[in-house]
């Protein structure tokens, strides 16, 4: 028969009762956090050494927009000549009407 007991038994297991093997248990622990801890250090140091290496020999993505260049306009073949706003949200919007509250009227 199924018994719930035996998989969360499973899941948590007891700690050890005698003191010398709960604290090398426990210096255990901490070392493996503090690998864990180091080799993400590590990768991501590597990640951040990789990058700016990749930025100071300029090998980028061919499609980067330079910064300071305004985009081109689709609409005509030129670039426009206005700089770019922060502000502005370029798209397509539609104005969605609120419908009246559903109920009987009267």
């Amino acid at each position: 028969m199924f018994s719930a007991y035996r998989v969360f038994s499973l899941l948590h297991p007891a700690r050890p009762r005698h003191p010398f093997v709960q604290a090398l248990l426990a210096v255990f622990v901490v070392c493996a956090f503090l690998v864990l801890l180091v080799v993400g250090a590590f990768i991501g140091l590597l990640a951040m050494l990789v990058a700016l290496v990749a930025r100071a020999f300029g090998w980028g993505p061919r499609f980067a927009v330079k910064v300071g260049t305004p985009p081109a306009s689709p609409s005509s073949g030129q670039p426009d000549s206005r700089p770019p706003d922060g502000d502005v949200i370029d798209g397509e919007f539609h104005v969605v009407e609120k419908s009246l509250p559903h109920g009987p009227q009267g």
